[in-house]
């Protein structure tokens, strides 16, 4: 199943590399930033949510910052909460 996420591009940035548990230095990915709508015992709150997509989205989109985009994404659950990741 293929899922489009479509979001507006607020930023896009390389993480810094970071090394695992296991002592292998992995490299920093690429990460989209958009806002998001996050519901809280408070209310609605705007949130800064960040997907990290492959080296040769992150290059296409670079020039579609401030716009809104759709890009394939794979998805996972931490803490309760759906993440994304570009594909």
């Amino acid at each position: 199943m293929k899922t489009i996420l479509e979001l507006k591009i607020e930023n896009i940035f390389k993480a810094k590399d970071f090394t695992s548990k296991d002592g292998e230095v992995k490299i920093g990915k690429y990460k989209v930033q958009t806002f998001n709508n996050v519901e809280t015992e408070q209310g609605t709150q705007m949130k800064l949510v960040d997907v990290s997509v492959p080296d040769e989205v992150a290059f296409k989109l670079k020039e579609q910052i401030g716009k809104t985009v759709s890009i394939e994404v794979g998805t996972f659950v931490n803490n309760g909460r759906v993440g994304y990741y570009g594909l």
